[in-house]
């Protein structure tokens, strides 16, 4: 039997819905061991984005956001065809190594991240998920209202 492994997930926000200053680099890296779900993934990413209200969420494994072709894993309570985070841990999803995964938090406010699997390693006896590298500053959950407007 081969030792369990963590998986490296970096979460970038794309330029085009990046609600920070423009061409600067926001990202967060996640590792993961393979035995943990979507789910745990999820709420990592909630955390290490600062996102302090819970949404609903949605992967999408084609890397393509709104993929209706694609296979989608969506929050543990969501009541659509997609699949059931909670139930899928990341190693059945079979990942190598520049896999790409849309991931979609807060069907509202859409707050968009491309996951890239970076890298993998023996797990050992740590503690995850856990954070491995953080670029950029996340702006708020909610941008500000003036209330004058």
């Amino acid at each position: 039997m081969s030792p369990m492994r963590a998986l490296a997930f970096r979460a970038t926000v794309p330029d085009s819905t990046s609600r920070s200053a423009p061409k600067r680099t926001l990202s967060r890296t996640i590792a993961i061991r393979e035995d943990q779900t979507l789910e745990q993934l999820h709420e990592a990413l909630r955390l290490a984005f600062g996102w302090a209200e819970p949404h609903l969420y949605c992967f999408w494994m084609s890397g393509r956001f709104w993929d209706r072709e694609s296979v989608r894993y969506s929050a543990p309570f969501e009541l659509d065809e997609g699949e059931l985070s909670s139930r899928i841990p990341v190693g059945e999803l079979a990942l190598r190594k520049g896999a790409k995964i849309a991931y979609l938090f807060d069907f509202g406010d859409e707050w968009r991240l491309q996951l890239n699997l970076v890298d993998a390693w023996p797990a050992g006896e740590h503690s995850y998920p856990m954070l491995v590298g953080a670029d950029g500053i996340v702006p708020p959950q909610y941008p500000d209202l003036d209330e004058d407007a």
